[in-house]
């Protein structure tokens, strides 16, 4: 009896995912790019980039609060982290995190991240609509704070929450807002299987840009989530999401454990046609791969992700267990 129902929660599992997958490759959103703080969007972890972001049903994950917070839950060791990013145009950003697990029912976490645009070129557009160069530059700047705690509500199920603000500086305007995140784990009776579902970015804008408190639409995300443990050393994970303004995105990783010391990483986006121009690396679009080291208590992480002509953007990731 228990064989049949584990193979049907499978079943039903993979086949919700798989279309959920196809609706993402032929999904059009006619919202597409309309939200604001898209700070939001980006991940600062080198583990998690270098799998494609597939990281909302891995479980005793240090990054967890940036995906589900319900996954911060069952870690053995207190963690610090930290990620620096070089993203396009000079824009560099990174993250600090510090969790705490409190025992093995509960786990609490905080963490901030930054974004710094660096100098951009001030332009004027003049009665014919040309731009004009004015010599001026100006900057922008983002910050995102936020605290989250994890419970085990029972053997099958962890629930997780943060509470965060975001906060954007573009020249001499600011916005903030405040929102919540909510995420669960379930934990099948086939111990390699795990499920995750989370709900990101949910509240209200507190500041605004202009004097006429134009509201920007917040990206409001929701993701289910699927890992499998293949064998002890080998670890695949599948993401669907869907945000305000963006089509389904379907994500895909794999972890190796090549020794004690070292794992291998890849990881693919669906969303790789958004990047895809008709130059020479349109077809490396959303491919993403990394590694990770592991000497004693410290990890040492590395992520390449293709944004094809864009360009690619690297992440590297200092963790520590205490």
């Amino acid at each position: 009896m228990c064989t049949k129902l584990k193979i049907s929660s499978s079943a039903i599992l993979l086949t919700f995912l798989s279309l959920c997958w196809v609706a993402g490759l032929t999904a059009i959103n006619q919202d597409a790019g309309t939200t604001g703080f898209n700070s939001l969007k980006l991940v600062y972890s080198a583990h998690a980039n270098a799998m494609g972001q597939a990281m909302t049903g891995v479980v005793t994950n240090v990054d967890g609060m940036q995906f589900n917070p319900a996954s911060i839950i069952r870690l053995p060791q207190r963690a610090v982290s930290s990620t620096y990013m070089n993203y396009f145009l000079d824009t560099q950003g990174g993250s600090v995190q510090l969790l705490m697990p409190k025992d093995k029912y509960s786990a609490y976490g905080v963490f901030i991240n930054y974004l710094n645009f660096g100098s951009i070129d001030r332009t004027e557009v003049d009665q014919n609509g040309n731009l004009i160069e004015t010599g001026e530059t100006f900057g922008a700047q983002n910050i995102i704070i936020g605290a989250s705690l994890a419970k085990l509500a029972n053997p099958a199920i962890d629930l997780g929450g943060t509470v965060k603000m975001v906060y954007d500086k573009i020249d001499d305007s600011s916005a903030a807002a405040v929102m919540i995140d909510a995420g669960i784990i379930h934990h099948p009776m086939n111990e390699k299987v795990k499920v995750g579902l989370s709900m990101k970015n949910f509240g209200r804008q507190i500041t605004y840009y202009t004097g006429d408190k134009y509201k920007e639409r917040l990206p409001l995300t929701f993701t289910a989530g699927f890992s499998y443990q293949i064998r002890n050393d080998i670890l695949t994970a599948l993401d669907i999401s869907k945000a305000t303004g963006q089509n389904f995105v379907g994500k895909f990783g794999v972890d190796y454990t090549l020794n004690p010391y070292l794992q291998l990483r890849a990881g693919y986006k669906t969303n790789a046609g958004d990047w895809r121009t008709g130059g020479t690396w349109e077809n490396a679009s959303g491919i993403s791969a990394g590694l990770g080291w592991i000497w004693k208590s410290y990890n040492i992480d590395y992520a390449l992700s293709s944004y094809g002509d864009l360009g690619f953007v690297n992440q590297v990731s200092l963790k520590h267990n205490f």
